[in-house]
C-alpha cells in the first residue's frame, strides 16, 4: 500500500522487463523508477546529479527489480541519445518515461528568449530526442511510452506561457507518434498531474503561489507522486494494451475549471 493508496498491479506483472525513467533522482521521477522496480523491472534512471541518481539506487536495493543511475543532461542531445541506446542494448526498454522538465514562474512579457529556449528544449526537445531514440527498442518490445504534460494544458496557465507551450508540445507529440507507431504496437500516452508538491519548488513565493493553487483544486488536496508512478505503471502495464494517445488528467478536477483565474500571476 502507498501513501497514496492501493497498489493495483500484481507485484510480478512487469517482472524482467526494462524501462527508463528521466529525472529519477527526485519527486516523480524517482517514485515513479521505484515502483517499476518494485514491479521487478530493470530501471536505467537518467538525472543530471549523480548524488540524487545514488539516493534512488540505495532506496531500490531490496526490491524485486534493479536500477541504475546514469548522469546526463538531456539537453545534451547525443549524451541523451547514447544513455537511451545503452539502456536498450542493457535491458531493452518495454516502458520509457519522459519526466525530465523544470520550469519558473514568470509572466509572459518578462521571459527571456534565453529562458524560453530552456524551458522548451528541457520539457519538449529532450522528449522528442529521448523517444525517437527509443524507438527500435520500443517497436521489438511492442513498449510504452508515458510523457508528462501538464494539467487543464489547452487552458493555459498565468504566469506559465513557456512551460505550457512546451507541454503542449508534448501532448501533440505524443497524439503524433501514438498514430505513427500504431501499426508498431507502440503506444504513447500522456498524463496531466495536478499541483505536485516537491522539493524543487520550496522557496518562499512558489510555496505560496503553489498554496494557492491548491486552495483552487476543487477536490483540495495536491496530487501525490505515488499515484502518478501507479499510474505510470498500469499504462506501461498489459493491463493498458489498447489505450494510447490519451491525455489522463490527475489533478482533483483542476482541469475542469478550478477558479485559478482568481490566483494572481507572480509579478
Amino acid at each position: 500500500m502507498s501513501a497514496a493508496g492501493p497498489e493495483v498491479l500484481d507485484s510480478g506483472i512487469m517482472k524482467g522487463k526494462g524501462a527508463v525513467v528521466s529525472g529519477a533522482g527526485s519527486g516523480i521521477g524517482r517514485a515513479v523508477a521505484l515502483r517499476l522496480c518494485a514491479l521487478g523491472m530493470n530501471v536505467s534512471g537518467v538525472g543530471r546529479r549523480e548524488e540524487a541518481l545514488q539516493e534512488t539506487a540505495d532506496l531500490a536495493r531490496d526490491l524485486p527489480g534493479t536500477f541504475r543511475g546514469v548522469s546526463v543532461n538531456v539537453r545534451d542531445t547525443e549524451a541523451l541519445e547514447e544513455a537511451i541506446r545503452e539502456a536498450g542494448d542493457l535491458h531493452g526498454i518495454d516502458l520509457l518515461f519522459n519526466n525530465a522538465g523544470g520550469q519558473f514562474f514568470a509572466p509572459a512579457i518578462k521571459i527571456s528568449r534565453r529562458g524560453w529556449d530552456a524551458v522548451i528544449d528541457l520539457n519538449l526537445n529532450a522528449i522528442f530526442t529521448a523517444t525517437k531514440a527509443a524507438y527500435p527498442y520500443l517497436k521489438k518490445a511492442k513498449g510504452a511510452v508515458v510523457n508528462i504534460s501538464l494539467s487543464g494544458v489547452d487552458r493555459g496557465s498565468m504566469g506559465l506561457a513557456h512551460s505550457v507551450a512546451a507541454r503542449a508540445g508534448v501532448l501533440g507529440l505524443t497524439r503524433s507518434l501514438a498514430l505513427e507507431w500504431a501499426c508498431d504496437g507502440i503506444r504513447l500516452n500522456c498524463l496531466g498531474p495536478g499541483t505536485v508538491v516537491t522539493a524543487g519548488l520550496a522557496d518562499e513565493a512558489a510555496r505560496a503561489l503553489l498554496d494557492g493553487l491548491i486552495a483552487a483544486t476543487p477536490m483540495g488536496e495536491p496530487t501525490s507522486v505515488e499515484e502518478v508512478a501507479e499510474l505510470t505503471a498500469f499504462l506501461g502495464s498489459p493491463a493498458a494494451r489498447l489505450m494510447t494517445g490519451q491525455l489522463i488528467q490527475i489533478d482533483g478536477a483542476a482541469h475542469l475549471g478550478s477558479g485559478l483565474h482568481m490566483i494572481e500571476a507572480p509579478q
